[in-house]
């Protein structure tokens, strides 16, 4: 077997490098396969099928390899530098390792915004309590601090409502995100909503619910023009 592999177990009080371990099959630091050799030659018409202890064998090898790629990921996470085999810095392998994780956790940004925004809906809908201007899930990024309904804006909006889309587990749809936008925010439904805001807010609620519709109603207008010229 091939003595090529990683540094990676998580980096201890004095930073020095982890023990050697050595690279599995189908890794990209070793060309070296597995070759079931009890499988018969051409023209042989014994059963091809593996022996079971070779399934076992390659399944083991498939597992401790997922151990030394999550060690390498906490060793980087941890401020840590891989090495090859031969003692010299991977550069490359710790950048894409530093990169996979910084996406990681801007996507769980994203979608722990989304996740709030839901959430608050739910909370709302299940309490009937009297409502503020700032106690309405609106859908931005950032809060509004006061009753301005002038940062209701397309861009502003289509880039809270669109940002979780792009996270990679993420399968609903933009038109889906749209759609369903649409139907919390329309005026009719959502006077039940204005029903119970404090008198001071009515008016700053209304409007603001009303400009968020209609950035909506863009937004569809745009993906119904799109998806009719492809």
């Amino acid at each position: 077997m091939s003595t090529k592999g990683y540094f990676a177990f998580p980096p201890s009080t004095s930073r020095s490098y982890p023990a050697f371990i050595p690279q599995f099959p189908n890794t990209p630091n070793t060309q070296e396969t597995f070759t079931d050799k009890s499988a018969p030659e051409k023209g042989d018409d014994t059963h091809s099928e593996k022996p079971p202890h070779d399934e076992e064998r390659i399944n083991r090898l498939h597992k401790e390899r997922e151990l030394i790629e999550k060690s390498e990921i906490e060793w980087v996470r941890g401020g840590g530098v891989l090495r090859d085999a031969q003692g010299r810095r991977d550069k490359a392998r710790t950048e894409r390792i530093r990169a996979e994780l910084k996406l990681q956790a801007e996507e769980k940004i994203k979608m722990d915004r989304w996740k709030e925004y839901e959430e608050r809906w739910k909370a709302l809908a299940a309490s009937d309590k009297a409502l503020a201007f700032a106690d309405i899930p609106w859908p931005l990024r950032t809060a509004p601090s006061s009753r301005d309904t002038d940062v209701f804006t397309l861009p502003a909006i289509s880039e809270f409502l669109f940002e979780s889309l792009s996270v990679r587990t993420n399968t609903t749809t933009k038109r889906s995100r749209i759609r369903s936008s649409i139907l919390r925010w329309h005026p009719d439904k959502s006077s039940l909503v204005v029903g119970r805001v404090v008198a001071e807010d009515v008016d700053a609620v209304r409007e603001g619910i009303h400009a968020v519709f209609h950035c909506l109603k863009r937004l569809q207008d745009d993906e119904r023009d799109n998806t009719n010229t492809v």
